[in-house]
Parts: structure tokens; C-alpha cells; sequence
């Protein structure tokens, strides 16, 4: 099984990637979406954040409240890191747990937005996949999809390694400056190439 590690900044289309990889039937892990499970009520990753913070970012309902958490993270390097701390082994053991399921598939394909910062997850894939674009379409895409101001969408995107430097890491880029037809194209196209590359071991 070949393993392909799909990154790139926020609002670059590594939703939109993912969405059309999932369309050529490639199974698909998405990290954000592990997140989200652990961080259910009573879920691991839900403990570890009400053990040290407590009731701060829960809701009447003791949900957490995740704009609250996300706006906290990207302004505050603290809470960040011990953010970090709590969900990230958590989200890296349920990963690895979960690509024990794909063992007879051709490829699979793990969307990890911090693929290159964490650095972690670089031992488990074959292959990096970076979904390019310049940083005003991310902005623009970015405060279009989520609502926030464009202060915000700044500090996550300077807490991010630089677009230059996930170039020069990433085995493969597709840019995605253009429309959804366009990357859809690019990542077909990169399907077959892989598809083929594969073949060929």
C-alpha cells in the first residue's frame, strides 16, 4: 500500500483535493476529521482539554466551543502548544490505527495540514502531495468559507511554515490558483500518474 501525505495552507483546496480523490474511490484519512471525533463529549481528546482548562471553552451543553478553541489557538502560543500536546499523539495513534484498515488498497491518501511542521507524520507516507495557491486567494477563500476577519486568517497563516518552504519539501505540487474544473483536471491527472508509477514496482 502506497501512501500519500496531501498538505497545504489553509484555504490552498485541500478539502476540495480531498473531495475529489474520494470521487476515484481512494480512500481517504482526514486529520481535521480525527480531530473532530476526539473532541467530542467524552471523547479522549475532549478529557485532556477539560482536565487542564476546564469549563473555558464549553458551551451550556458542556460541548466544546470550536471557534472559541480556534481563535484562542492562533492568538495565543501557549495555549497552542498545549493544545498541541493534548491532540496530537491522540490524532496520530487513531492515524496509524486507521491505515491498518486500507492494507489492501492500491494508494490512500492522508490529508495532513501540518504534514511538514509536525514532521511526525513524514515516517507513515511514501509520497507528499502540496496543493498550492498565493496567499490573497487563500485569504479571500478563507474569509468567504469561514467568516473571520482577515487578522485572524493572517496569524494562522504566518503560524504555518512558509509557501516557498512546503515547495521546496513537497515531492509533488498541484497548483490550485485557478477553478475547481482545473484542479480536478490536475488531480486526475496525477491519479493516473500514480496509478501507473505504482503499477510499475
Amino acid at each position: 500500500m502506497y501512501i500519500v501525505g496531501l498538505t497545504g495552507g489553509i484555504g490552498s483546496g485541500k478539502s476540495e483535493t480531498a473531495k475529489i480523490f474520494d470521487a476515484l474511490s481512494v480512500p481517504l484519512i482526514d486529520l481535521d476529521n480525527i480531530a473532530h471525533e476526539i473532541t467530542q463529549k467524552n471523547s479522549p481528546g475532549y478529557v485532556g482539554i477539560t482536565k487542564y482548562f476546564g469549563t473555558k471553552y464549553l458551551d451550556k451543553n458542556n460541548e466544546i466551543i470550536r471557534a472559541k478553541l480556534r481563535y484562542d489557538i492562533f492568538r495565543n502560543p501557549e495555549i497552542k502548544k498545549k493544545i498541541e500536546s493534548i491532540l496530537h499523539p491522540l490524532i496520530f495513534k487513531e492515524c496509524k490505527k486507521k491505515i491498518s484498515r486500507y492494507k489492501s488498497d492500491e494508494y490512500i491518501v492522508i490529508v495532513i495540514p501540518l504534514l511538514f511542521e509536525t514532521k511526525v507524520y513524514l515516517e507513515l507516507i511514501d509520497e507528499s502531495l502540496l496543493i498550492d495557491c498565493d496567499e490573497e486567494k487563500q485569504i479571500k477563500r478563507v474569509s468567504k468559507r469561514d467568516k473571520i476577519d482577515n487578522v485572524l486568517i493572517n496569524s494562522i497563516i504566518k503560524s504555518q511554515l512558509s509557501r516557498d518552504y512546503k515547495n521546496k519539501l513537497s515531492n509533488k505540487i498541484i497548483n490550485n490558483d485557478s477553478t475547481l474544473l482545473s484542479l480536478k483536471n490536475k488531480v486526475n491527472q496525477y491519479h493516473i500518474y500514480l496509478t501507473n508509477k505504482i503499477n510499475r514496482k
